[in-house]
């Protein structure tokens, strides 16, 4: 069966996971995720970022990936809910740890992870509230 008789949901289908996405908000996800690193090399003039930000950062985005992609659903109810909202939580507060740690060392990463670790402890309250109706 070639993909012309598929209808648009079975090939937009990956291993159960629906992922009928715009190209265009992956494009601008793209972009605020290559933001810092060429915040860093423009403005960060003085010492390097520390790697654990960049640990957190990564973490950060990977926190995202799983969230946008519908990964967390694939697990059974009690798992998820069980890793999901704490490991959140966990990364946030390891990111606005480390980017007062990274203000005092680099400002120009220290910026950008903050803005995303604030963006994500919002979502994750939202989440929270959310889930508890």
């Amino acid at each position: 069966m070639n993909d012309k008789n598929k209808s648009k949901c079975e090939r937009s289908m990956f291993f159960g996971v629906n992922f009928d996405f715009n190209w265009t908000f992956w494009s601008y996800i793209s972009y605020y995720l290559r933001f810092p690193l060429l915040m860093v090399r423009k403005y960060g003039k003085g010492s390097p970022p520390y790697k654990w930000s960049y640990c957190i950062f990564g973490l950060l985005i990977i926190n995202w990936i799983l969230y946008i992609t519908g990964l967390y659903t694939l697990l059974p109810v009690n798992v998820a809910d069980l890793i999901f909202i704490p490991i959140w939580f966990i990364v946030c507060a390891l990111g606005a740890l480390f980017t007062i740690f990274e203000f005092k060392n680099n400002k120009a990463f220290a910026v950008p992870l903050a803005g995303f670790t604030f963006i994500s402890f919002v979502f994750a309250l939202f989440l929270n509230g959310i889930s508890q109706m």
